[in-house]
This record gives C-alpha cells, structure tokens and sequence, in this order.
C-alpha cells in the first residue's frame, strides 16, 4: 500500500545492472588505506627496532659513524634492540671458514719453480671481531678473505725460497709444511687476529728439468737400495755359514773330548783288569807255595795227574827217563 496522496503518480527507481557490485566509496577506500600505511609503518618501525645475530655471527652495532661500546665484547648470538634511522649493524662470521687459495707458485732456494695447491683453515675468535670490522680494510666484513689471500701468498713464498726443491720435494716436505703453519699463524694472528686450524699444502707441479732429475734419483735410489740387500743378504748368509761352521767345529771339538775321555776311561778299565788278574796269579802262586812247604808231594800228584800212561817212544841219550816213585815193597 503506498503512502502516496491518491491521484499522485511515484516515479519508478532506475533498474540495477544484474551481477554489478556497487562501488565503494571514496571516504571508505582513504580509511583502507590509511591503515595499511600504518601498518606498514608500524611494521618497519618494528623491523628498525630489533635485529638477529645468528649463531655463526658475532655483531657491533654504529651510530652516527661511531661504534657503540668499541673495546667490548661483541653481540653475542640471539635478538637484539637499536635505535631505528640512527643506527646500524655489522656482522661478521665466525664459523671455521676453508679458504681454498688455489695454485700459488713460488720459487726454491735453488731457483727452481714449483706450483703448490694451498687451502687454508681459519677461525676468527671473538676478541678479534673488532679489529676485522673496523680496523683492517674498509668498514664492516669487506675485503677480508683478499687480505688473507695476499698474507698468505707471500708467507708461503717467502718460507719456500728458504728451501731447496729436493728438501720441498723429498723427506723435509712435512717439516716445510709445518713451517708454513707456524708462520702463518703467527703472522695472523699478529695481523688480523685469527686462529689457523690447518695448512694442507699439496705440489702440484715442478719445472720439467727437475720432473727428470727426480726420476733419474729415483732410479738411483732404487738401484742403491736393491744394492744395500744384496750387500745385507750376502752379510746374513757369511754370518749364518760363520754360525754353522763354528757349531760343527764345537761338535767336532766335544767329540773329539767325548773319544779320548772314553779311550781313558778304556784304558783304565783294562789296566785295573791286568792289575786284578795278575793279583789273583799272584795270590794263587802265593797258594800253591805254601802248599807245598806243607806237603812236597804235591808235585808228583800233579805229574801223576797230567801223565796220560804213555811212554816216550825215544829216549836220546841224556834224556830224562820218567820214574814214578813207587813205593818199596815188602
């Protein structure tokens, strides 16, 4: 029912267009828009306030050009605050870094030129932190890694133009390369600050001329070795016959003892025989003496016993004639 005086005519409202959204308008659109202003400022506000120190960074933070609390200890990792627009952070790694230098050449002693693949280990401590940033280069952790390099270069030529290329090349290369070590240690340590870990120094390459020397001493070395175990073979097989002639001439020396011992122990044995036997002889001589001091017809009773009854078949003139006593009769 319309609320209209009766014979007025209402005009009809404009159609809407089907599937058309009515447009915002404008006072809403600059409220959107200014909220998303200050949240972005709000957000970047945020983001000036605090910062992160990872746990491989040590940081310092600057303002106005100058380092806030410079001589301390730096941050430490975790969150941090600062003063938004005044100030800034520098970060600075401290993890083990491998810087791996490539192929340095360098000259011995002896003027010969050799190629060596370098790598070097380094970490940088926290008291170190401020004078890497501030004290060594530019500004912040810049041209750090191109200081090392040219340090390290000429400490390694310098310590390999103290040697000659067959101590480099030879037994000494061990020695050489903790020399290496040392002087770089030392030297960055005194210069930047940082702690080495490690030095592996490999050759990679000599001059062509020493490449054939090598290999002709080698060869040398080898003959002279081959040569001293012949020499040690030789010498073991003299000591060994040496050995076995004086142990057959000990054996041959015991058995010569062993068979004059034995012909003595012998020739005892045989000389307590003769002794004994011509004792015996003697003491039945003794015997029979006696025995015939008591009873002188001994002598005719052994006659009688070995006579066999025969006569002599000739008897010579002068011979004696056997009579057997007989007894008179009667």
């Amino acid at each position: 029912m319309s609320d209209a005086p009766a014979g007025t005519s209402v005009p009809a409202s404009p159609a809407r267009p089907v599937g058309r959204a009515e447009p915002l308008p404008l006072r809403t659109i600059a409220k959107f828009a200014a909220f998303a202003g200050v949240g972005v400022a709000c957000l970047s506000l945020a983001s000036a306030i605090y910062f992160t120190v990872q746990p491989n960074e040590r940081a310092f933070v600057t303002q106005f050009g100058r380092v806030v609390g410079p001589g301390t200890m730096p941050l430490q990792p975790g969150l941090h605050f600062k003063f938004p627009l005044f100030t800034s952070v520098d970060k600075i790694s401290v993890s083990i870094d491998v810087m791996d230098l490539g192929n340095i050449d360098a000259f011995t002693r002896d003027a010969q030129k050799v190629s060596m693949h370098v790598t070097v280990t380094s970490q940088v401590p926290d008291d170190a932190v401020y004078h890497l940033l501030y004290e060594v280069g530019r500004s912040g952790n810049i041209d750090l890694e191109k200081n090392y390099t040219t340090i390290i270069a000429d400490r390694l030529r310098t310590v390999v133009g103290r040697h000659d290329i067959t101590e480099l090349a030879g037994a000494d290369r061990q020695r050489i390369v903790d020399e290496v070590r040392a002087v770089l240690s030392q030297d960055l340590k005194g210069l930047f600050g940082i702690k080495i870990d490690s030095v592996p120094v490999a050759l990679v390459g000599m001059s062509p001329s020493y490449s054939q020397a090598i290999e002709a001493a080698m060869q040398a070395r080898t003959q002279r070795q081959a040569a001293e175990q012949n020499q040690a073979r030789a010498r073991i097989e003299a000591e060994t016959a040496k050995v076995r002639a004086s142990g057959e001439a000990d054996a041959a020396i015991e058995a010569a003892r062993g068979a004059a011992q034995s012909q003595v122990l012998r020739s005892q044995a045989d000389a307590q025989a003769v002794r004994l036997r011509g004792q015996a002889e003697a003491d039945a001589a003794m015997a029979l003496a006696k025995a015939l001091e008591s009873n002188a017809g001994i002598v005719q009773m052994r006659v009688a016993e070995r006579w066999n009854g025969v006569l002599p078949q000739n008897i010579y003139a002068g011979a004696p004639i056997p009579f057997l006593p007989m007894p008179p009769v009667r």
